[in-house]
């Protein structure tokens, strides 16, 4: 799971959210709940302070009704003396609460006093009553335990289920996410797994007519336009090259004519055009195979065939040219699955460079190891550095100093030899190498 994945980025971000909103919600119900509750409470010592003014309005008992155990009244005269109180409370001296003023009350909230042994907050109301002409300070309190006793179970309640709400939220989530996101995913492995000679495939379009139908959609109309550009592109280089076969070899057998009756004096210049029509045969040859190749139309005549032979055959036409030692000692038995001309075509063209661009010497060898058939091809010539490992396997692809059009070539050999293996399900590509030269590494499975 990737830190920076849209998935985990919208649960982290959803889940924070449902978090503070949650946490907000519990303290505004936990403080709302708190001021219910007092204002409850506050109702009820009003009640209270009406029954007791009502029962004093006549004749004053010796003793108060507490209306509870954690309650309690008291009847103060204005000089401080305690009238009346209730029996929980009785003997003891008047509060130390400042009273209100004439004809009102106050409700505050008390600490400090005992009450039935407990030393509590109290909630207390104080009201200037009149008895008998006189005027006194009725007392009417009670304890908030109760009040703060249910603010604590909400709190607990709230902090036990908000965590377990977001987790359940938060997987939730996760899921619903990951299943909205399942279309994206899919069409973005079948696009990653799109490659050039493969452009008919398309992606998966859900069946939800949402903004990812309208993606998959996007999709394969630019997946049409690709198909149909490169198979213009294709079709244009397979007839382009199929039009330029017949004239350069009409010419190039004019040119062999004309070298057998020419005069020594126009030999040499004939023998440069010739060259030049040979190469433009051979890059013609090339496209044609490579535009076969993109288009899907190389036919493979699969057979079990001696690799060593391809090998040994196509280094001795090597030989032939006599400009390089070619030391073959290193070459021994390998059967393979593959077309034997597709297979010596990539040979030839992995020999061919390497004999083009060494300084005397290219050596084979050819072994079996670990399922494959595993043929190297090293010269002695002035190597390639590393960052222009892949380069040579592009089409026209060349590297400067030595390896470059004037040293022969075309730049598509090599690319040719590596679709041909690829299509054998094997890989050619170039060997590290600490010393001078090069050496291409072409595996291919065994039969």
């Amino acid at each position: 799971m990737s830190l920076r994945s849209m998935r985990f980025r919208i649960t982290a971000i959803a889940t924070v959210a449902v978090a503070l909103v949650l946490l907000g919600v519990s303290v505004v119900l936990v403080v709302a709940q708190h001021r219910q509750l007092t204002a409850n409470l506050d109702t009820s010592l009003r009640q209270r302070a009406d029954d007791i003014a009502a029962l004093i309005a006549g004749d004053v008992p010796s003793e108060l009704g507490a209306f509870g155990s954690e309650a309690f009244s008291q009847l103060v005269s204005t000089s401080g003396a305690v009238v009346a109180a209730s029996a929980n409370i009785a003997g003891r001296p008047a509060l130390a609460v400042v009273p209100p003023g004439i004809g009102a009350e106050q409700i505050r909230s008390v600490t400090g006093l005992e009450i039935e042994e407990d030393d509590d907050t109290f909630r207390v109301l104080s009201r200037t009553v009149t008895i008998a002409g006189s005027r006194a300070v009725l007392h009417v309190g009670a304890s908030v335990e109760s009040i703060g006793d249910a603010t604590e179970a909400l709190t607990s309640s709230m902090a036990f289920a908000v965590p377990l709400v977001v987790v359940v939220l938060g997987a939730l989530i996760w899921l619903l996410v990951g299943k909205t996101l399942q279309p994206v995913e899919a069409i973005r492995s079948e696009v990653d797994s799109i490659g050039g000679d493969d452009l008919e495939r398309r992606v998966p379009v859900p069946h939800t007519g949402d903004e990812i139908a309208a993606l998959a959609d996007t999709m394969n109309r630019m997946l049409d336009r690709l198909e149909q550009g490169v198979a213009q592109q294709q079709r244009f280089v397979a007839d382009a090259s199929h039009e330029l076969r017949s004239p350069l070899t009409r010419m190039r057998s004019e040119l062999e004519v004309d070298l057998r009756t020419a005069a020594d004096v126009d030999r040499v210049r004939l023998e440069s055009i010739r060259d030049e029509v040979v190469g433009l045969q051979q890059l013609v040859e090339d496209l044609l195979e490579l535009a076969r190749s993109d288009a899907g139309e190389q036919a493979t005549n699969m057979v079990n065939l001696d690799l060593d032979d391809i090998v040994i055959e196509s280094a001795r036409l090597l030989q032939g040219g006599a400009r390089v030692d070619v030391d073959m000692s290193g070459v021994s038995g390998a059967q393979v699955r593959g077309d034997r001309n597709q297979l010596r075509r990539a040979v030839q063209n992995v020999l061919e460079n390497a004999a083009r661009h060494a300084t005397s010497r290219v050596t084979l060898s050819l072994q079996e190891a670990s399922g494959v058939a595993q043929l190297a091809i090293t010269d002695d010539g002035p190597g390639i550095s590393p960052h222009q490992r892949e380069l040579i396997f592009e089409r026209f692809g060349r590297l400067d100093s030595s390896r470059n059009r004037q040293s022969g070539g075309s730049g598509l050999g090599l690319a040719i030899a590596r679709e041909i293996v690829r299509r054998h399900g094997g890989v050619l590509e170039l060997a590290e190498s600490s010393g001078p030269g090069a050496t291409f590494v072409m595996r291919l499975p065994l039969a």
